[in-house]
């Protein structure tokens, strides 16, 4: 899986505003908590307060509790949009009503529009977006932990008896 180039996110993002914003949203979430299309899809209402949000994981991984992230760059700026967006919901309402292939196949129309390269078109690519754009400033186990990984290596399993 590849992820997206600082250019790229930005274009994607950028096309998703224009269109809709819960859209952008969806994509800002899953980028900045490395979230897959069926965790970003069913983030409550009450998973967002003081801030944060927590990330009910799933495939095994960790549950985190993570800030919503302020950045000087308005298109990466999550928390004021996202707190806005959630304000009048109810504790258990899904924050982006919609099913995982319907985000994929959006994420897919957006960075087609943005011209990203059809092999990058895909929500995964968010999470190792996130993971590689990070990676240099925070270190590995500091990004492995932010995604809820519980190991950096992959389960070694013995030979089939």
């Amino acid at each position: 899986m590849q992820s997206f180039s600082n250019d790229e996110l930005l274009a994607l993002l950028g096309v998703a505003r224009r269109a809709s914003e819960r859209d952008w949203l969806m994509i800002l979430v899953a980028y900045w908590h490395g979230l897959r299309a069926s965790e970003v899809t069913k983030i409550q209402r009450h998973d967002i307060a003081d801030g944060y949000l927590t990330v009910r994981r799933l495939k095994g991984s960790l549950k985190t509790i993570q800030p919503l992230i302020e950045h000087k760059i308005e298109l990466l700026n999550e928390r004021h949009s996202f707190e806005n967006f959630v304000a009048l919901m109810k504790p258990n309402q899904i924050v982006f009503p919609i099913g995982r292939v319907w985000f994929w196949r959006s994420v897919q129309r957006y960075a087609r529009e943005a011209r990203i390269p059809r092999r990058k078109a895909h929500p995964h690519a968010l999470k190792h977006s996130i993971a590689s754009h990070t990676i240099a400033l925070a270190g590995i186990e500091n990004v492995r932990q932010w995604l809820g990984h519980k190991s950096v290596h992959p389960r070694i399993r013995g030979p089939k008896l």
